[in-house]
């Protein structure tokens, strides 16, 4: 497999985010760190990724400030993964892929009876459907503003990987 070019350095905007975000394990960790997975073990069982890949993909994830690395058991060392302000102004960016996928990456009813995760406005209770701004109250949607209900097709699968 050829070497990827590295565009650390390029002054487009595109390049230089697809530098980071152009890794698919860097985009799931990311997805379930937006789900409140916060440990380890949670992201590796949800994403499907073996421990050596989530570990340097979290490792990178941290040294770009996108997480941070918390403790929380003594003995052992353990600890959890939280999203920076960095890391959380990526919201709007997998929300997107999220948006585009629901219209175009599925067959008709693959997904069950609907969108794979319905995403309900926190402050209203609207069904925001694929919208970034509430068809409910018109509230801007970001970080935290939503709360996901997966359908039953896409439980079942996160049932299976977590085992």
């Amino acid at each position: 497999m050829p070497k990827r070019a590295d565009l650390s350095d390029t002054y487009c905007p595109v390049g230089r985010s697809a530098e980071l975000l152009g890794d698919r394990a860097v985009l799931l960790i990311l997805r379930d760190l937006f789900f409140g997975r916060r440990r380890f073990e949670a992201i590796a069982a949800n994403t499907g990724l073996g421990p050596q890949l989530v570990s340097a993909r979290l490792k990178l994830l941290e040294r770009e400030g996108v997480v941070g690395r918390h403790p929380y058991q003594d003995k052992p060392p353990r600890h959890e993964y939280r999203l920076t302000a960095k890391g959380k102004d990526l919201f709007g960016v997998l929300y997107a892929m999220r948006g585009w996928a629901e219209r175009w990456a599925y067959q008709d009813g693959e997904t069950g009876d609907g969108p794979a995760i319905r995403y309900i406005h926190r402050a209203c209770g609207t069904d925001v459907g694929t919208a970034t701004m509430c068809p409910g109250c018109g509230a801007p949607l970001g970080y935290g503003d939503l709360k996901g209900e997966p359908s039953p097709a896409l439980k079942a699968e996160q049932a299976r990987r977590a085992g």
